[in-house]
């Protein structure tokens, strides 16, 4: 499972922290983004709460992030990350 194909918007992720959150078992919650269209399995939910949990931890400095924008607008590589934006 790529998360770009299965998980395309941040709603999915919030639900999916709700569900955790409200003490329900992993195995449920892949059950029920199952059946409203994200094949996931027990694996993939723990693995995307768990991410969404390393989410924040780390503060990116503003310069970075308006260059990074400013990149994605033009639609351009800059050298001065490791990957395209």
């Amino acid at each position: 499972m790529t998360i770009k194909d299965q998980i395309y918007r941040a709603e999915n992720l919030k639900a999916l922290h709700c569900l955790h959150k409200a003490g329900i078992q992993h195995q449920v919650i892949a059950l029920f983004m199952t059946s409203e269209g994200l094949s996931l399995n027990e694996q993939d939910v723990t693995l995307l709460i768990n991410l969404y949990d390393d989410c924040g931890k780390v503060k990116i400095p503003q310069k970075k992030v308006q260059a990074m924008i400013v990149a994605k607008k033009l639609g351009q590589y800059d050298d001065r990350f490791p990957c395209p934006v």
